[in-house]
This record gives C-alpha cells, sequence and structure tokens, in this order.
C-alpha cells in the first residue's frame, strides 16, 4: 500500500494525526501535500499564516539542523468531531538522534472532511515552535 492509500485509508480524525507523523517523519512532502487540504492555515504563537501547500510550511532541511530525527505523539485527544469537521488535540516531541527530546509541543489540528477523506486544514501551536 502507497502512502497516499494510507491517507485514503485513514478512517477517523485520530488515525489521520497519527499518519501525519508518520508521514512527517518519513518527510513525505508529496504525500503530506495530500493529507493537507489546501490552502491550509497554520496559527503558531498567535501568528496566523496561509500556504497553498502544506510543503510550503516546512523545511526540513533547515528543520533537520536543529538535531530533529523525528517527533512522537506524546499524548492525542479528539475534542470534537462532526459529519464534516473535527478537532484533534495533541501533544508531541521533537526528538534528536539519541531520542533526546528537544521540544515539546502542545497542538490542535482542525479536520475537514472531503468525500470520504480527512484532511488536516489548520494547525494550531500553542507556543513557539520553528518550522522553517
Amino acid at each position: 500500500m502507497t502512502n497516499t492509500e494510507e491517507i485514503e485509508n485513514s478512517n477517523s480524525p485520530s488515525e489521520t494525526v497519527i499518519n501525519f507523523f508518520r508521514l512527517f517523519n518519513e518527510a513525505d512532502e508529496y504525500s503530506l501535500n495530500v493529507m493537507f487540504d489546501t490552502p491550509c492555515v497554520f496559527i503558531i504563537d498567535h501568528k496566523i499564516r496561509l500556504f497553498e501547500k502544506y510543503s510550503d510550511a516546512v523545511d526540513f532541511e533547515i528543520l533537520r539542523k536543529t538535531g530533529w530525527e523525528k517527533s512522537t505523539i506524546n499524548s492525542l485527544e479528539p475534542l470534537y468531531e462532526d459529519a464534516m469537521t473535527s478537532m484533534v488535540r495533541f501533544n508531541f516531541s521533537r526528538l534528536d538522534g539519541r531520542d533526546c527530546e528537544i521540544s515539546n509541543t502542545d497542538a490542535t489540528h482542525l479536520l475537514v472532511k472531503k468525500g470520504n477523506e480527512w484532511k488536516i486544514k489548520a494547525v494550531f501551536i500553542h507556543g513557539n515552535l520553528e518550522l522553517q
């Protein structure tokens, strides 16, 4: 099964968020772009930015220069879901190559249902987090 097929088979908003982290750790920009609705919105530390596609928001090369090797979900909680929208709150850590925590962040994804797929529409980062 390809990454795109896995995205299309995400049956719940929580599964979509979990799949997002797997694709993020693989730095799979194509599949991440498919996973996000366009345009997508990032609200980080009360600053709002709009991107035509997800890969415009994140620079994996710059992220690697910080020592980042992977990100892990520490907790995940569905906050709301109806037939067309959902919000999932989670906490995650960025880890270096020795699994030492570089950062710990609280975030929320707003997801929208497009056909049979859940797509991430907005990312709310509670605090400051560098993406580029």
